[in-house]
């Protein structure tokens, strides 16, 4: 069965209001009770992937709950594969709300560049896989940050990283 108008828009919204909620359950609402999420950041550090998959709920809050309210992961492109699911890149922003990385830099927003790829049951997220390699950037405004990118061609926003 082919990927829906109605997937597609659940697969923006896990992120536009899950990822970027601003409580650890946020995401609940658009994946499956049996959920499974890999993030693949390969670095050490305080975004350090989770090396084995996350399933269920608790798992997911357990890694990710911190970054509630100060994370926002905005898609960019979405890709729609067949009868598997979608692909979407995005940009992710964490503020910095401590002066771990200078006090300088307080409030500001990491930046970086990632995609997922989604798997569909139920009509809800039942897979989520994270690329990405971590903070590319610092920036001060996300969302003046992100409408600069939305005004690039693709081949400027491939010639750069995401600061």
């Amino acid at each position: 069965m082919a990927v829906t108008e109605a997937e597609i828009e659940i697969g923006k919204r896990l992120f536009l209001e899950g990822w970027c909620g601003s409580t650890p359950d946020s995401f609940v609402p658009f994946v499956t009770e049996d959920f499974v999420m890999r993030d693949t950041l390969s670095h050490s550090g305080e975004l350090a992937g989770h090396a084995e998959p996350m399933r269920g709920h608790k798992q997911v809050m357990d890694f990710w709950g911190w970054a509630a309210g100060k994370l926002r992961v905005v898609p960019e492109e979405v890709y729609v594969n067949g009868d598997n699911g979608m692909a979407l890149s995005w940009m992710m922003y964490l503020q910095i709300t401590d002066d771990s990385k200078g006090p300088e830099n307080r409030g500001r927003w990491h930046c970086g560049e990632g995609m997922s790829r989604l798997e569909f049951r139920d009509g809800k997220v039942c897979l989520e896989i994270d690329y990405w390699s971590g903070p590319q950037g610092i920036c001060d405004d996300w969302e003046a940050h992100f409408a600069r990118r939305r005004k690039m061609t693709r081949p400027e926003r491939g010639a750069i990283t995401g600061a």
